[in-house]
């Protein structure tokens, strides 16, 4: 059953409060978080049960845990791996599959990608009686920082520069779908000095006529190719005349490092792991603007929602140091803010996930946090005109505090008909756009006067 479809029926209306999002945080930190967390060391154990035993003690402490929790998610590791290879094969090789076999392939890799997932549900009954940590803490120390990022912080202006030329990217086979066609991009890239794949989902009207585009990228631990959405607001987006380029960000999804699950290291690393997303991710979305632009002939916007708002509005900074064809003509940023910092010291995930404690055994003092600040909160002034940029916040937000959102929108003096303010939490005003699309609809209209 695909969930989203809930999300756009009257009776969202009922859920899509405030109080969810009260339920969200804590429900993510003592529940999904942890899961998460003793599912990513069961993937790295590949099979040895005292491997596993030794990275939860909690299943240490109960005989035979730790060989039935490996016993349950093996075959799930197993057939989504063999599933994943054929998609692969067929999407980006030289067999010659037919339209329908292409389709029926995608849903077998979607079905496996799913059912991977939830075998974080075959920890539960575990973390229940001894509970998991949420975070694998391995927090880098300010000199492995200095050594990784000085350079950069040297320069700021130029601290996102994209590689010239910049590598080149592969595009799929097409998959057919009512009014429009996905295919997949990837291509090669680094994160924190470490070689990676770049892998974004394409999703664009049915036929070759040029369009406007978006480029937009996902929260943390967001993984939509690995969670089943048939009728998401990129597909109906789509529908209308505008391409959708979909990112998979640095440390989720295929690009997971073994041992985390996905996006875990934008916190365990402390502020190594969010300068390494941030420097990776940033130029990425440079590189895909630019891809964009040659693929469909006609405006690119950029933008994210949560940490991938803070990603693009990054971008929105760099653009003006980036070549023309690298620069969005238009953002849309949902749940973004202007300081990090205050992300990082009053958002409620962090806390609640004991990010605070650990940066301080970490030996991360404020001040020396904010000595990094420069490569990870955007400039005074945006790259591209604050005309085209579109903002959509929540004016209960504790995640990424809804006063640092309308910090930045008027510190770029984005007009107010951009501006949507709606009487919703980080979650739910996210969310909402599964319902309506009005913010896309300005987004659009901001696309065609560019």
């Amino acid at each position: 059953m695909d969930f989203r479809g809930l999300l756009r029926s009257p009776l969202s209306r009922l859920y899509l409060r405030p109080a969810f999002d009260r339920l969200a945080v804590p429900a993510i930190a003592r529940l999904f978080f942890p899961l998460s967390r003793a599912w990513a060391a069961g993937l790295a154990a590949h099979g040895d049960a005292a491997k596993l035993a030794a990275a939860l003690p909690g299943l240490a402490r109960r005989p035979g845990a730790a060989d039935r929790a490996l016993a349950r998610l093996a075959p799930r590791a197993a057939a989504y791996g063999e599933a994943a290879r054929r998609w692969e094969a067929a999407l980006f090789g030289a067999a010659g599959a037919g339209l329908g076999e292409l389709a029926a392939i995608e849903r077998r890799r979607e079905a496996a990608a799913q059912a991977l997932m939830l075998g974080r549900l075959d920890f539960l009954r575990a973390h229940l009686r001894a509970p998991f940590p949420p975070i694998s803490w391995q927090l880098a120390g300010p000199e492995a920082v200095a050594r990784r990022h000085g350079r950069r912080l040297a320069d700021p202006d130029r601290a996102f520069a994209p590689p010239d030329p910049p590598p080149a990217l592969t595009l799929s086979r097409a998959v057919p779908g009512p009014g429009i066609e996905t295919r997949w991009l990837r291509g090669p890239a680094e994160t924190g000095g470490v070689p990676d794949t770049l892998w974004a989902r394409v999703e664009r009207p049915a036929g070759a006529a040029p369009c406007p585009a978006l480029v937009f990228t996902h929260g943390i631990s967001m993984e939509n190719e690995f969670w089943r959405e048939e009728d998401g607001p990129a597909q109906l987006l789509a529908a209308e005349g505008l391409a959708v380029v979909r990112p998979e960000g640095p440390f989720h999804g295929r690009r997971r490092r073994a041992g985390f699950f996905g996006g875990e290291p934008v916190f365990a690393l402390g502020p190594l792991g969010l300068l390494d997303y941030f420097e990776a991710h940033v130029r990425e979305l440079g590189r895909l603007i630019g891809w964009a632009r040659a693929e469909f002939g006609g405006p690119v916007a950029v933008g994210g929602v949560s940490l991938g708002a803070l990603a693009a509005q990054l971008a929105v900074s760099a653009a003006a140091h980036w070549p023309a064809a690298m620069r969005p003509d238009a953002a849309f940023l949902v749940t973004g803010g202007a300081s990090l910092m205050e992300v990082a010291l009053s958002g409620s995930l962090p806390r609640a996930v004991g990010a605070l404690e650990a940066l301080a055994a970490g030996g991360w003092t404020p001040g020396g946090l904010v000595a990094w600040m420069p490569l990870m909160e955007p400039g005074r002034d945006p790259g591209i005109p604050p005309d085209r940029i579109v903002v959509l916040l929540g004016r209960r937000d504790t995640v990424t505090p809804y006063a640092e959102g309308v910090h930045l929108a008027r510190r770029w003096k984005v007009p107010d008909d951009n501006l949507f303010v709606l009487d919703l939490g980080h979650f739910t005003a996210s969310l909402s756009l599964y319902r309506d699309l009005a913010p896309f609809r300005r987004l659009r209209a901001v696309m065609g006067t560019a």
